[in-house]
Protein backbone atom coordinates (compact mmCIF):
# COMPACT_ATOMS: atom_id res chain seq x y z
CA UNK A 1 0.00 0.00 0.00
CA UNK A 2 2.72 2.29 0.89
CA UNK A 3 4.43 1.46 -2.49
CA UNK A 4 0.96 2.68 -3.75
CA UNK A 5 0.83 6.17 -1.77
CA UNK A 6 4.07 7.12 -3.01
CA UNK A 7 3.57 6.41 -6.51
CA UNK A 8 0.81 8.22 -6.94
CA UNK A 9 2.23 11.22 -5.09
CA UNK A 10 4.85 11.09 -7.53
CA UNK A 11 2.29 11.10 -10.72
CA UNK A 12 1.10 14.48 -9.26
CA UNK A 13 4.10 15.68 -8.99
CA UNK A 14 5.02 15.35 -12.78
CA UNK A 15 4.42 18.06 -14.83
CA UNK A 16 3.84 15.89 -18.24
CA UNK A 17 1.46 14.06 -16.42
CA UNK A 18 -0.54 17.70 -15.76
CA UNK A 19 -0.05 18.08 -19.75
CA UNK A 20 -1.57 14.86 -20.15
CA UNK A 21 -4.50 15.88 -18.56
CA UNK A 22 -5.03 19.23 -20.36
CA UNK A 23 -4.82 17.73 -23.72
CA UNK A 24 -7.65 15.49 -22.91
CA UNK A 25 -9.65 17.77 -21.26
CA UNK A 26 -9.10 19.88 -24.67
CA UNK A 27 -10.10 17.25 -26.81
CA UNK A 28 -13.02 16.37 -24.65
CA UNK A 29 -14.14 19.80 -25.27
CA UNK A 30 -13.67 20.38 -28.59
CA UNK A 31 -15.20 16.89 -29.30
CA UNK A 32 -18.00 17.29 -27.44
CA UNK A 33 -18.43 21.09 -28.84
CA UNK A 34 -18.78 19.79 -32.51
CA UNK A 35 -21.02 17.60 -31.39
CA UNK A 36 -23.45 20.09 -29.89
CA UNK A 37 -22.72 22.12 -33.47
CA UNK A 38 -24.15 19.31 -34.95
CA UNK A 39 -27.24 18.96 -32.78
CA UNK A 40 -26.33 15.61 -31.68
CA UNK A 41 -28.14 13.81 -28.94
CA UNK A 42 -26.83 12.78 -25.47
CA UNK A 43 -26.26 9.08 -27.43
CA UNK A 44 -24.22 9.94 -30.04
CA UNK A 45 -22.42 12.58 -27.11
CA UNK A 46 -21.39 9.58 -25.31
CA UNK A 47 -20.04 7.82 -28.29
CA UNK A 48 -17.98 10.79 -29.49
CA UNK A 49 -17.03 10.54 -25.90
CA UNK A 50 -15.58 7.54 -25.87
CA UNK A 51 -14.07 8.00 -29.40
CA UNK A 52 -12.23 10.64 -27.90
CA UNK A 53 -10.91 9.43 -25.13
CA UNK A 54 -9.96 5.57 -26.37
CA UNK A 55 -6.27 4.44 -26.70
CA UNK A 56 -5.09 7.84 -24.87
CA UNK A 57 -2.63 7.21 -22.51
CA UNK A 58 0.66 8.35 -20.33
CA UNK A 59 3.71 6.07 -18.58
CA UNK A 60 0.87 4.53 -16.75
CA UNK A 61 -2.21 5.43 -17.01
CA UNK A 62 -4.45 4.01 -20.18
CA UNK A 63 -7.57 4.24 -20.81
CA UNK A 64 -9.60 2.17 -23.16
CA UNK A 65 -13.01 2.96 -24.05
CA UNK A 66 -16.08 0.82 -25.74
CA UNK A 67 -19.56 1.04 -26.68
CA UNK A 68 -21.79 -1.51 -26.09
CA UNK A 69 -24.20 -1.65 -28.78
CA UNK A 70 -28.08 -2.69 -28.51
CA UNK A 71 -30.87 -1.25 -26.59
CA UNK A 72 -30.57 1.08 -23.96
CA UNK A 73 -30.71 -0.68 -20.77
CA UNK A 74 -33.83 -0.35 -18.49
CA UNK A 75 -34.12 -1.76 -14.98
CA UNK A 76 -37.60 -2.04 -13.14
CA UNK A 77 -37.49 -1.38 -9.24
CA UNK A 78 -40.33 0.10 -7.23
CA UNK A 79 -40.29 4.08 -6.47
CA UNK A 80 -41.90 4.72 -2.80
CA UNK A 81 -45.40 2.81 -3.73
CA UNK A 82 -45.30 2.14 -7.06
CA UNK A 83 -43.24 -0.41 -9.89
CA UNK A 84 -41.74 1.39 -12.29
CA UNK A 85 -38.99 1.37 -15.25
CA UNK A 86 -36.53 3.34 -16.01
CA UNK A 87 -32.70 3.47 -17.69
CA UNK A 88 -30.13 2.28 -15.74
CA UNK A 89 -27.84 5.13 -17.14
CA UNK A 90 -25.80 5.62 -20.76
CA UNK A 91 -22.18 5.20 -19.69
CA UNK A 92 -20.10 3.80 -17.01
CA UNK A 93 -16.70 4.72 -15.74
CA UNK A 94 -14.22 1.65 -14.16
CA UNK A 95 -10.76 2.86 -12.78
CA UNK A 96 -8.32 0.30 -11.72
CA UNK A 97 -5.41 0.78 -10.08
CA UNK A 98 -2.87 -3.05 -10.67
CA UNK A 99 0.35 -3.94 -10.01
CA UNK A 100 0.73 -5.92 -13.68
CA UNK A 101 -2.54 -8.39 -13.93
CA UNK A 102 -2.96 -7.91 -10.42
CA UNK A 103 -5.86 -5.20 -9.57
CA UNK A 104 -5.12 -3.28 -6.12
CA UNK A 105 -7.90 -0.61 -6.30
CA UNK A 106 -11.29 -0.71 -8.27
CA UNK A 107 -13.92 2.11 -8.93
CA UNK A 108 -17.44 2.24 -10.59
CA UNK A 109 -19.80 5.16 -11.49
CA UNK A 110 -22.97 4.64 -13.33
CA UNK A 111 -23.68 7.95 -15.58
CA UNK A 112 -26.65 9.34 -16.83
CA UNK A 113 -25.58 11.99 -19.24
CA UNK A 114 -28.40 15.06 -19.52
CA UNK A 115 -27.82 17.88 -22.50
CA UNK A 116 -28.66 20.75 -21.50
CA UNK A 117 -30.85 23.77 -23.06
CA UNK A 118 -30.07 27.14 -22.95
CA UNK A 119 -33.06 29.24 -20.99
CA UNK A 120 -33.30 33.30 -20.47
CA UNK A 121 -32.56 36.31 -21.83
CA UNK A 122 -31.17 39.39 -21.46
CA UNK A 123 -29.05 39.51 -18.38
CA UNK A 124 -29.80 35.98 -17.83
CA UNK A 125 -29.42 34.95 -21.55
CA UNK A 126 -26.68 32.17 -21.66
CA UNK A 127 -28.02 29.74 -18.53
CA UNK A 128 -28.59 26.46 -18.77
CA UNK A 129 -31.60 24.00 -17.79
CA UNK A 130 -31.31 20.25 -17.93
CA UNK A 131 -34.37 18.02 -17.09
CA UNK A 132 -33.87 15.42 -14.41
CA UNK A 133 -36.43 12.67 -14.36
CA UNK A 134 -37.32 12.45 -10.12
CA UNK A 135 -37.93 8.23 -10.62
CA UNK A 136 -34.17 8.02 -12.06
CA UNK A 137 -32.81 10.10 -9.51
CA UNK A 138 -34.36 7.89 -7.00
CA UNK A 139 -32.34 5.20 -8.54
CA UNK A 140 -29.23 6.60 -8.83
CA UNK A 141 -29.22 7.90 -5.45
CA UNK A 142 -30.59 5.24 -3.99
CA UNK A 143 -30.26 2.16 -6.07
CA UNK A 144 -33.44 -0.09 -4.49
CA UNK A 145 -33.86 -3.81 -5.60
CA UNK A 146 -34.03 -4.22 -9.55
CA UNK A 147 -34.59 -6.29 -12.01
CA UNK A 148 -33.16 -6.14 -15.70
CA UNK A 149 -36.05 -5.26 -18.23
CA UNK A 150 -33.62 -4.94 -21.43
CA UNK A 151 -29.94 -4.10 -21.77
CA UNK A 152 -27.08 -5.06 -20.31
CA UNK A 153 -29.23 -6.36 -17.05
CA UNK A 154 -31.51 -8.06 -18.83
CA UNK A 155 -31.26 -11.67 -17.03
CA UNK A 156 -30.64 -10.45 -13.99
CA UNK A 157 -33.65 -10.27 -10.81
CA UNK A 158 -33.38 -9.11 -7.45
CA UNK A 159 -30.07 -7.06 -7.81
CA UNK A 160 -28.94 -4.46 -5.19
CA UNK A 161 -25.77 -2.15 -5.96
CA UNK A 162 -24.56 -0.76 -2.47
CA UNK A 163 -23.70 2.64 -2.66
CA UNK A 164 -21.46 3.44 0.90
CA UNK A 165 -20.27 6.51 -0.58
CA UNK A 166 -22.68 8.08 -2.32
CA UNK A 167 -20.91 8.27 -5.88
CA UNK A 168 -22.02 5.38 -7.23
CA UNK A 169 -24.46 7.16 -9.29
CA UNK A 170 -24.38 10.81 -10.81
CA UNK A 171 -25.32 12.84 -13.51
CA UNK A 172 -23.08 14.16 -16.43
CA UNK A 173 -24.65 17.43 -17.38
CA UNK A 174 -23.52 18.96 -21.05
CA UNK A 175 -23.96 21.72 -22.09
CA UNK A 176 -22.55 24.25 -25.40
CA UNK A 177 -20.16 24.68 -26.66
CA UNK A 178 -18.65 21.87 -25.27
CA UNK A 179 -18.43 21.39 -21.23
CA UNK A 180 -19.65 18.71 -19.03
CA UNK A 181 -20.59 19.05 -15.21
CA UNK A 182 -20.11 15.35 -13.01
CA UNK A 183 -22.67 15.94 -10.55
CA UNK A 184 -23.64 12.71 -8.28
CA UNK A 185 -27.59 11.97 -7.78
CA UNK A 186 -27.20 12.24 -3.91
CA UNK A 187 -26.33 16.17 -4.67
CA UNK A 188 -28.55 16.92 -7.09
CA UNK A 189 -31.40 15.05 -4.57
CA UNK A 190 -29.67 18.48 -2.30
CA UNK A 191 -30.37 20.80 -5.38
CA UNK A 192 -33.59 19.76 -6.07
CA UNK A 193 -36.13 20.27 -3.84
CA UNK A 194 -38.84 18.67 -5.55
CA UNK A 195 -38.39 20.39 -9.10
CA UNK A 196 -38.32 18.57 -12.26
CA UNK A 197 -35.28 20.34 -14.00
CA UNK A 198 -31.81 22.04 -12.97
CA UNK A 199 -30.39 25.07 -13.98
CA UNK A 200 -27.35 26.94 -13.81
CA UNK A 201 -28.23 28.92 -10.87
CA UNK A 202 -29.15 25.65 -9.03
CA UNK A 203 -25.73 24.58 -9.64
CA UNK A 204 -24.20 27.64 -8.69
CA UNK A 205 -25.29 27.61 -4.95
CA UNK A 206 -22.59 25.32 -4.77
CA UNK A 207 -19.86 27.87 -4.53
CA UNK A 208 -16.04 27.43 -4.16
CA UNK A 209 -16.45 27.28 -0.60
CA UNK A 210 -18.94 24.79 -0.63
CA UNK A 211 -17.30 23.01 -3.08
CA UNK A 212 -14.03 22.98 -1.16
CA UNK A 213 -15.96 21.85 2.16
CA UNK A 214 -16.85 18.83 0.06
CA UNK A 215 -13.77 17.92 -1.03
CA UNK A 216 -11.98 18.51 2.22
CA UNK A 217 -14.17 16.65 4.74
CA UNK A 218 -14.70 13.32 2.88
CA UNK A 219 -12.15 11.78 5.07
CA UNK A 220 -9.90 8.50 3.84
CA UNK A 221 -11.77 7.64 0.98
CA UNK A 222 -11.54 4.03 1.17
CA UNK A 223 -10.67 1.11 3.39
CA UNK A 224 -7.07 1.07 3.92
CA UNK A 225 -7.19 -2.66 5.55
CA UNK A 226 -3.95 -1.90 7.80
CA UNK A 227 -3.68 -0.99 11.44
CA UNK A 228 -3.47 2.50 12.17
CA UNK A 229 -0.08 2.19 13.37
CA UNK A 230 1.08 1.19 10.26
CA UNK A 231 -1.04 4.29 8.47
CA UNK A 232 0.39 6.41 10.84
CA UNK A 233 3.89 5.39 9.84
CA UNK A 234 3.01 5.64 5.97
CA UNK A 235 1.76 9.37 6.25
CA UNK A 236 4.84 10.24 8.69
CA UNK A 237 7.80 8.71 6.27
CA UNK A 238 5.66 10.52 3.20
CA UNK A 239 6.23 13.96 4.84
CA UNK A 240 10.22 13.49 5.44
CA UNK A 241 10.48 11.70 2.30
CA UNK A 242 8.89 15.13 0.89
CA UNK A 243 11.19 17.14 3.05
CA UNK A 244 8.52 18.79 5.18
CA UNK A 245 5.67 19.12 2.21
CA UNK A 246 2.40 17.30 3.29
CA UNK A 247 1.34 15.87 -0.34
CA UNK A 248 -2.61 15.57 0.77
CA UNK A 249 -5.31 18.08 0.54
CA UNK A 250 -7.15 18.77 3.69
CA UNK A 251 -5.25 17.14 6.48
CA UNK A 252 -5.65 13.26 5.32
CA UNK A 253 -8.01 13.68 2.73
CA UNK A 254 -5.53 12.85 -0.74
CA UNK A 255 -5.62 14.13 -4.21
CA UNK A 256 -6.09 10.98 -5.41
CA UNK A 257 -8.35 7.53 -4.45
CA UNK A 258 -10.53 9.83 -3.28
CA UNK A 259 -14.47 10.27 -3.54
CA UNK A 260 -15.26 13.55 -5.28
CA UNK A 261 -19.14 14.23 -5.90
CA UNK A 262 -18.85 17.16 -8.15
CA UNK A 263 -16.45 18.66 -10.94
CA UNK A 264 -17.34 21.97 -12.38
CA UNK A 265 -16.30 21.36 -15.63
CA UNK A 266 -14.31 19.27 -18.20
CA UNK A 267 -10.96 19.75 -16.79
CA UNK A 268 -12.24 19.37 -13.13
CA UNK A 269 -13.83 15.74 -14.37
CA UNK A 270 -10.68 14.65 -16.25
CA UNK A 271 -8.14 15.65 -13.35
CA UNK A 272 -10.60 13.55 -11.04
CA UNK A 273 -10.66 11.01 -13.26
CA UNK A 274 -7.06 10.10 -13.98
CA UNK A 275 -6.66 10.70 -9.90
CA UNK A 276 -9.12 7.71 -9.56
CA UNK A 277 -11.45 10.06 -7.49
CA UNK A 278 -15.04 9.11 -8.76
CA UNK A 279 -17.28 6.68 -8.51
CA UNK A 280 -17.90 3.64 -5.33
CA UNK A 281 -14.61 1.73 -4.03
CA UNK A 282 -15.32 -2.03 -5.15
CA UNK A 283 -12.15 -3.50 -4.77
CA UNK A 284 -9.85 -2.48 -1.98
CA UNK A 285 -5.88 -4.12 -1.48
CA UNK A 286 -6.50 -7.54 -1.22
CA UNK A 287 -10.33 -7.28 -0.62
CA UNK A 288 -13.85 -6.97 -1.97
CA UNK A 289 -15.49 -3.68 -0.03
CA UNK A 290 -19.02 -4.02 -2.43
CA UNK A 291 -19.25 -7.57 -4.01
CA UNK A 292 -22.36 -6.99 -6.49
CA UNK A 293 -21.03 -3.70 -7.75
CA UNK A 294 -17.58 -5.50 -7.93
CA UNK A 295 -19.13 -8.31 -9.94
CA UNK A 296 -21.33 -5.58 -12.17
CA UNK A 297 -18.07 -4.11 -13.27
CA UNK A 298 -15.61 -7.04 -14.13
CA UNK A 299 -18.72 -8.41 -16.06
CA UNK A 300 -18.50 -4.93 -17.98
CA UNK A 301 -14.79 -5.36 -18.17
CA UNK A 302 -14.93 -8.71 -20.01
CA UNK A 303 -17.63 -7.42 -22.37
CA UNK A 304 -15.56 -5.48 -23.66
CA UNK A 305 -12.24 -7.48 -23.72
CA UNK A 306 -10.76 -5.69 -21.25
CA UNK A 307 -10.38 -8.54 -18.52
CA UNK A 308 -8.14 -10.39 -21.38
CA UNK A 309 -5.06 -8.35 -19.37
CA UNK A 310 -6.45 -8.57 -15.90
CA UNK A 311 -7.08 -11.21 -13.12
CA UNK A 312 -10.73 -10.60 -12.83
CA UNK A 313 -12.54 -12.99 -10.27
CA UNK A 314 -15.63 -15.32 -11.53
CA UNK A 315 -18.93 -13.71 -10.23
CA UNK A 316 -22.58 -13.67 -10.34
CA UNK A 317 -22.84 -11.55 -13.81
CA UNK A 318 -20.21 -13.86 -15.85
CA UNK A 319 -22.69 -16.44 -17.47
CA UNK A 320 -24.54 -13.30 -19.12
CA UNK A 321 -23.79 -12.68 -22.04
CA UNK A 322 -24.87 -8.69 -22.30
CA UNK A 323 -26.27 -6.61 -25.20
CA UNK A 324 -27.35 -3.39 -24.57
CA UNK A 325 -26.40 0.62 -25.08
CA UNK A 326 -23.91 1.57 -22.71
CA UNK A 327 -20.40 3.58 -22.97
CA UNK A 328 -17.92 2.02 -21.17
CA UNK A 329 -14.63 4.00 -20.20
CA UNK A 330 -11.97 2.53 -18.39
CA UNK A 331 -8.85 3.84 -16.80
CA UNK A 332 -5.91 1.57 -15.72
CA UNK A 333 -2.97 2.84 -14.25
CA UNK A 334 -0.24 0.51 -13.44
CA UNK A 335 1.26 1.19 -10.85
CA UNK A 336 4.63 -1.01 -12.19
CA UNK A 337 4.92 0.97 -15.09
CA UNK A 338 5.79 4.23 -12.91
CA UNK A 339 8.64 5.51 -12.69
Amino acid sequence: MYRVIERFVDLIKDEDFLGFQNDLAFDIYNGLGQGFSSGNNEVSLVTKLCEITNGKSYGPVSICADKIHGTRSYVEFNYRDKPVTKELGDMAIITIVSRGRERLFQKLCIIQNKKGSEIGSGKNKGNTSWDIDLEQLYLLKNFPKLSGNKGVLKHCRDVSFRNNGGCLGAFGLMHDPGDMILITASLVTELMKGKKSLNTSDISIIGDNYDANLRNNMGLPFPFHCHPEELYMIFEELWHRRRGMWPFMGGFNMPFLNNIPFTRDIYDFVRAWTQVNIGETSFSFGEVTNAVVDGFSNALLRQIGFGEGMDLPVNQFAEFQWVGELGIEVTHIDIEKMK
